[in-house]
């Protein structure tokens, strides 16, 4: 008796599995469809960006297209070497996400203008630069640094300041021009982990991100007013930072801006060998990171070996060490800049 309602009970199961499925995958529909008639009525792909630092944003043209750059400092400082002058200038560099800016850099720039030329570059795909639907790639970022010094900055040198993933665009550029760059620094970089080099390029995840039917909207919860708080919260010890997470929500919602951040989220933009060009850098090199940073440096121990890098752990800081830290941060920048040979 007991095992024919056992028996029932299961014929019952099965006949209802096609049923629950198909309401689960009709529910899940419904609520793609809804997001993306919320996204097209409600979220703007144009929203008004201000200049995210002081002093004057221009436009450069090059190998890369155009690309936007800021800068400030005192008025017709010349180069390195022009009239007996060594103060080269200070090239700074963002990261690569969701939503980059040169924003990150404010807190140094803002600084360092006071006391000589700064500059800020604003790469590919981001920012005010140009965020054309196209290849993105650690060659292409490479290119349009070292294209940007020659055009420019006459060729340098720079002291060039950059964070995470850029790190490797820099030591690219380094490593193919060196004589553009008197001395590098790294704050978070990645290419530092022993599990870095088994990062690969993922062409049909790309793929799948670009897909016109939903590649924006997809962009748009990943760059929600939620997501890129919860994101820049981790990145700082101090946790949510409205003004740095507003200004990511309005770059990060301009026309074309999910092309390049998909380029980095399907691992197009890692360098598996960047450790090796790190180790070969002529070059001063200061890296700078947080005692609680998300960034793996599981190799920098052996990078501390060579005479030309040193290394400034923050306790009270995570990645980002120039807004967690600021103070603590120049001052080990103003050490490697006041001997940089």
């Amino acid at each position: 008796m007991n095992g024919s309602l056992q028996h029932r009970d299961e014929k019952r199961t099965a006949s209802l599995a096609p049923v629950v499925g198909a309401t689960s995958l009709l529910a899940l529909v419904g609520i793609a469809l809804a997001t993306a008639a919320y996204i097209r009525r409600y979220v703007l792909h144009d929203l008004p960006m201000t200049a995210a630092l002081s002093g004057e944003l221009r436009d450069s043209y090059g190998i890369a297209g155009r690309l936007a750059y800021y800068t400030d400092g005192p008025a017709k400082r010349p180069p390195a070497g022009v009239g007996g002058h060594s103060q080269p200038p200070l090239l700074f560099i963002h990261s690569i996400n969701a939503a980059p800016s040169s924003y990150e850099m404010k807190p140094l720039y803002e600084h360092y203008a006071h006391e000589r030329a700064v500059y800020s570059l604003d790469l590919p795909g981001f920012g005010f630069s140009e965020r054309a639907d196209r290849e993105y790639s650690p060659q292409l970022f490479r290119d349009a640094i070292n294209d940007f010094i020659a055009r420019e900055l006459k060729g340098g040198p720079v002291d060039a300041v950059t964070m995470s993933l850029s790190s490797e665009f820099v030591a690219l550029a380094a490593q193919a021009k060196p004589e553009h760059f008197r001395a590098l620094t790294l704050i978070s970089p990645t290419g530092m982990s022993y599990s870095d080099p088994q990062v690969k390029p993922n062409p049909a995840l790309l793929r799948f991100f670009l897909n016109p039917a939903w590649s924006r909207g997809l962009f748009d919860v990943v760059t929600s007013r939620p997501s890129i708080r919860f994101f820049t919260g981790l990145s700082q010890s101090g946790g949510y930072n409205r003004a740095f997470s507003n200004y990511a929500y309005i770059t990060s919602h301009q026309p074309n801006a999910q092309y390049a951040p998909y380029y980095f989220v399907a691992g197009m933009l890692f360098t598996r060998r960047i450790f090796n060009v790190y180790a070969a850098l002529k070059q001063p090199v200061l890296v700078a990171y947080g005692q609680t940073a998300t960034t793996r440096l599981q190799r920098l121990g052996e990078l501390s070996q060579k005479p030309n890098w040193r290394m400034a752990e923050f306790a009270n800081s995570r990645d980002l060490v120039q807004f967690d830290d600021t103070k603590g941060l120049i001052r080990e920048i103003d050490k490697l800049l006041a001997h940089p040979e």
